[in-house]
């Protein structure tokens, strides 16, 4: 059995062998080199005198090159892209059997219609877009992107009748499974099963240790989280580091030093999935999501991986992923006290603090990337008509 994966990638190639810099990539090679006959990922490449961060392939035939464009919006004023992009899957599409397509996407509704009912599509939805537009967008921008959400849905449930669904996280699952006949909802973990601990030690150290990892982006509520650690710090000693670049590392930067904790935040910049990351999980003490908008950040799975208890807000699919009391601490978003309040609770509490962290580690049995790369596999293979 082939399957034709399409992701929007910006892949980079140099020597013959094609990296990616999103961590995702490592999901997608695992579902399809481990469980399929062969494989092929559609994207963008550019030639690079450096590698990315993730090694994908070397093979020419896993991958199949589209025409390069900088942003989703090019494909309004170059409507020459999907031409280009019809004319590359004409002479490739009947070799596949079966068609995972991240969605919504321009290509992605053009594969869709190219297939027609004759073979199997499997939508993949990783993002509540509709909360993240709401979060980011205002004004005619978020109803014309709500509005565009909406429709592309609507498309694909009313037009792929054999299409099935698979969502990053219950939440998105809950809001567009009714309109599939075949669907599921899993976690796109990327983190090995050799990789997990067992657990950590109960005692919290001073100063206490803070881990944001994640884009430096509007919906991740960075500001609320500096404003709580200057509410923490005023009970205990306390340092932050936040892994990730993004558009807000600037205004985040500046309010942490107009604060007076330029020396309590450290900015760490991008940080690959690997050793230094793994680093990162082990020598801090809780995980901070103050996020107004999430799908299933891998970030959990991370968090399973090296039992390091998380104070979280109660958003997407986090808020049916992980239970208040038992494997985190929820809290509000846009409400800095709340975390604060969360995060001393786990220094005070030592007891709740290790039993959180035992629970995640169970959890991580079940949430490995081999876990879910089979589940994803076997779910795709039943979703193929005999």
């Amino acid at each position: 059995m082939k399957i034709f994966a399409y992701n929007d990638f910006i892949l980079k190639k140099k020597d013959g062998n094609v990296y990616a810099d999103d961590s995702h990539i490592l999901f997608i090679k695992s579902a399809c080199q481990d469980h399929f006959d062969d494989f092929c990922l559609g994207s963008r490449i550019e030639q690079r005198p450096e590698t990315g961060y993730y090694f994908y392939s070397d093979k020419e035939t896993h991958v199949l090159e589209f025409p390069f464009y900088s942003g989703v919006s090019e494909f309004l004023v170059r409507p020459k892209l999907l031409f280009s992009a019809w004319k590359l899957l004409k002479s490739q599409i009947d070799q596949f059997d079966v068609f995972w397509v991240t969605w919504p996407h321009p290509i992605s509704f053009l594969i869709l219609y190219m297939i027609g009912p004759k073979k199997p599509v499997i939508l993949f939805v990783r993002q509540n877009l509709e909360a993240l537009i709401n979060v980011r967008y205002s004004g005619i921008k978020r109803w014309i992107g709500v509005l565009f959400v909406r429709l592309v849905y609507w498309y694909a449930a009313k037009f792929r009748s054999r299409a099935s669904l698979v969502t990053v996280g219950e939440e998105m699952h809950q809001v567009l499974a009714k309109d599939f006949k075949n669907s599921k909802y899993i976690s796109d973990s990327i983190v090995p099963e050799e990789f997990a601990l067992e657990g950590r030690k109960s005692e919290i150290g001073s100063p206490l240790k803070l881990l944001f990892v994640g884009r430096l982006e509007p919906e991740k509520g960075l500001l609320d989280l500096i404003h709580s650690i200057r509410l923490i710090n005023e009970k205990v000693p306390v340092t932050l580091t936040l892994i990730g670049e993004g558009v807000c590392k600037a205004e985040t930067e500046s309010l942490a030093h107009e604060l007076g904790l330029g020396s309590r935040v450290n900015f760490s910049g991008y940080v690959p999935f690997g050793k230094k990351l793994f680093e990162a999980y082990t020598n801090h003490d809780i995980l901070m999501i103050s996020s107004y908008s999430e799908g299933l950040p891998k970030i959990i799975n991370e968090a399973r991986a090296f039992a390091i208890p998380v104070v979280s807000t109660k958003v997407g699919g986090i808020s049916n992923e992980l239970k208040n009391g038992e494997t985190c601490l929820f809290v509000a978003p846009g409400q800095p006290q709340q975390l604060a309040d969360a995060a001393l609770r786990l220094v005070n509490d030592p007891d709740l603090y290790t039993q959180i962290s035992r629970n995640l580690s169970k959890e991580f049995q079940q949430n490995s990337l081999e876990y879910w790369s089979s589940e994803f596999a076997d779910f795709v293979k039943k979703s193929i008509p005999k």
